[in-house]
């Protein structure tokens, strides 16, 4: 394969990788309840598989067993895929949630402006470290790309160096040589110029 075949065949994995929109990705980022964040593909659904995102954006399958999220969701999994989807039963939780409210109405006095301040700024800051972590899985994602064009292009690079030069197959005749000796006329203008 020769240096312009190898060009053609890599030139437009390069420009995927470096020059693609993003594109919608067809997998969901969860949290569990311990802090790790795991990566559900295509959906939370029974079937799909889930992987767990370590520090560094590497993913690796999710262990067996089941994993609680954040949302309250369990998910049992066997061999990185999801076999089980367990909901909290919120009936239970709803008749619990209606005696203490109404059990707070009777105790509440008067209105704790300054515990619903620290709630509603709680609140923000996950989010917005949330948004953090989101944003630098994405940034670790397009490094990978831009890494892996490069790798390719070194490649080109490399194999452009080693070929070796090659002299040409035919001599091509000069159309102005006519066979004369034009030595006299330029012995002739170098002297006018040195006047």
């Amino acid at each position: 394969m020769n240096i312009s075949e190898l060009v053609g065949k890599k030139l437009p994995e390069i420009k995927k990788l470096l020059f693609s929109e993003t594109t919608e990705e067809a997998f969901v980022d969860a949290k569990l309840v311990d802090g790790t964040i795991v990566r559900v593909e295509p959906a939370l659904e029974i079937g799909a598989s889930v992987a767990v995102i370590g520090e560094d954006g590497e993913t690796v399958p999710a262990p067996d067993g089941e994993h609680e999220l954040e949302s309250g969701e369990v998910v049992r999994t066997e061999g990185g895929v999801i076999v089980e989807i367990m909901t909290p039963e919120p009936v239970e939780e709803e008749a619990e949630e209606v005696e203490e409210e109404m059990a707070a109405e009777e105790t509440e006095e008067k209105f704790d402006a300054e515990g619903f301040k620290a709630d509603i700024l709680s609140a923000v800051s996950e989010l917005i470290k949330s948004e953090i972590a989101a944003a630098q899985f994405a940034k670790t994602e397009k490094v990978t790309d831009i890494e892996k064009a490069v790798g390719l292009i070194t490649d080109i690079v490399e194999k452009m160096a080693a070929t070796p030069k090659e002299e040409p197959s035919k001599k091509v005749a000069n159309p102005f040589n006519k066979g004369i000796d034009y030595s006299d006329m330029v012995e002739k203008m170098r002297a006018i110029t040195k006047k």
